[in-house]
């Protein structure tokens, strides 16, 4: 059985993974009885049915957590009576929540399964985004950015984990990329849909921001009703809850595939549920690596999350409307999701995860510089080129810093505390990224720019010196290995 001999991977670690491993839940040998050729038909067909289904449930989290940046463009400050600066207290309330639910949400994962949980969490954060259209005060705002949080925190974690049983470790950084298509493409179609939306300013007694919340809300609960209905109980079990029992995905063959493939791999991933104990997430907590990839995700995210939050306002404030400034928006975002699938792919193919992380913070540093000393009497046009170009790395480096650490991971435990740890660094660095864009720095905001410039630069430091350290590790473990 052929493996790569990735990045940090000590070649003790390659010999076992060439064995045959003995499956302690059936006491029998598991032994390869399939070519590369049947493996290959049977991932693609996981990845035609399951990635689509966990994008579609990100597209809800993502269009429910980000579209407070189109209504600021409406009248949300005017209507509750707030200023930008109290809007960003809301929006480090709901990173704040998460933060606070993201290991006990995957605690209770491990104990209710993937298919029951991350439903449920679908279903009441899709109510609550829904029900923010109709909030007519500030504390009631807050109130619901905050429920936001806590209802979502776990989600991203919980379903990476959810699909690593799914995949062998060489495959990973791809499917990571694939399932934050979600969020992507989020990020980008709810920039369309809000500059459709904000045309309806008015309409039934409703302010566009409001109609924003509403039917983003909507969209999401209908996202929520697909996942309950199609997502697989497990890895192998291809009976989603709409068969009824009555049919699968996958024949039996493919099943046997799906799960001796994976073991083989990974002997270590169980097919039924996992415990996890306060000693696991100490262990994991206090690795020295988890630590440096976990602030890599904070400071380089802390400049994305203010620049992105306040994009299509800055956008709107070169001249253009607020519809328009909302549907270019969208524009640098789908381009980085070409950028994500091409560094993630080479990433994969080449069994080197680091180099692309560091290219995207580097892509990050320079843009924002040039981002910062653009010219202020420069055209409108000119303008929104410079911060598309900013906006084209978008999460690509968090999402290529996820797979690369979901790698490292030895465990079952360790995987799913690890995935924890670093969505909360990303939802930290949306607490300390809120206040970046200041009420009196608008609109040209020159200090904020400045911050996420030298935010991009500790985060360039951080990246090589991450490279550097499973480089060096690397290299004693082939000089050094059996």
């Amino acid at each position: 059985m052929g493996t790569v001999f990735d990045e940090g991977m000590v070649p003790s670690e390659k010999k076992v993974l060439d064995e045959v491993y003995t499956d302690e839940n059936e006491d029998m040998e598991i032994i390869k009885d399939w070519d590369e050729k049947e493996e290959a038909r049977v991932r693609r067909k996981i990845d035609i049915i399951l990635i689509p289904i966990l994008a579609l449930a990100f597209f809800g989290l993502q269009v429910d957590r980000g579209n407070i940046s189109a209504a600021l463009t409406s009248t949300i400050t005017k209507d509750l009576g707030i200023t930008t600066n109290q809007v960003n207290i809301g929006s480090q309330l709901l990173s704040a929540g998460i933060v606070i639910t993201e290991i006990p949400s995957n605690i209770i994962l491990q104990r209710l399964g993937p298919q029951v949980w991350l439903s449920a969490q679908l279903v009441a954060w899709g109510l609550v985004g829904t029900f923010q259209a109709f909030v007519q005060s500030y504390p009631a705002f807050l109130a619901t950015r905050l429920l936001l949080g806590l209802l979502e925190g776990g989600f991203i974690p919980g379903a990476l984990y959810y699909l690593s049983t799914w995949y062998k470790r060489s495959e990973t950084s791809f499917r990571t990329t694939l399932f934050f298509y979600g969020q992507m493409f989020a990020g980008a179609t709810s920039s369309l849909i809000s500059a459709g939306l904000l045309k309806l300013d008015g309409r039934c007694g409703l302010a566009g921001w409001r109609w924003i919340f509403l039917v983003e809300g909507l969209i999401t609960i209908f996202a929520a009703i697909l996942f309950i209905m199609f997502i697989p109980k497990k890895a192998g079990d291809g009976s989603p809850l709409i068969s009824m029992g009555r049919w699968s995905y996958f024949t039996p063959r493919e099943k046997h595939i799906i799960r001796d493939r994976v073991l083989l791999d990974d002997p270590l991933k169980t097919r039924g549920h996992i415990k996890i104990t306060g000693r696991d997430i100490w262990k994991t907590v206090t690795q020295a690596t988890t630590f440096q990839h976990m602030m890599i995700t904070l400071v380089a995210m802390s400049g994305f999350q203010g620049l992105n939050t306040y994009t299509p306002s800055m956008i709107k404030s070169f001249g253009f409307s607020a519809v328009r400034a909302n549907a270019l928006t969208s524009v640098p975002v789908y381009a980085s999701i070409v950028w994500t699938t091409i560094l993630a792919y080479i990433s994969d193919k080449t069994g080197h995860r680091g180099p692309g992380v560091l290219l995207c913070v580097t892509w990050n540093l320079i843009s924002y510089a040039c981002l910062r000393t653009s010219p202020s009497d420069a055209t409108k046009w000119h303008k929104y080129a410079v911060i598309a170009i900013a906006n084209v790395a978008y999460c690509s480096m968090h999402v290529l810093n996820v797979g690369w650490l979901a790698f490292y991971c030895k465990t079952p435990q360790e995987r799913s505390i690890s995935m924890a740890l670093i969505v909360m660094s990303a939802n930290l660095s949306g607490i300390s990224g809120a206040q970046i864009f200041r009420s009196s720095d608008a609109p040209r905001y020159i200090h904020g720019l400045t911050a996420i410039c030298a935010l991009a630069a500790a985060a360039w430091v951080l990246t090589l010196v991450l490279n550097l350290h499973y480089l060096f590790r690397r290299r004693r473990a082939q000089m050094g290995g059996v």
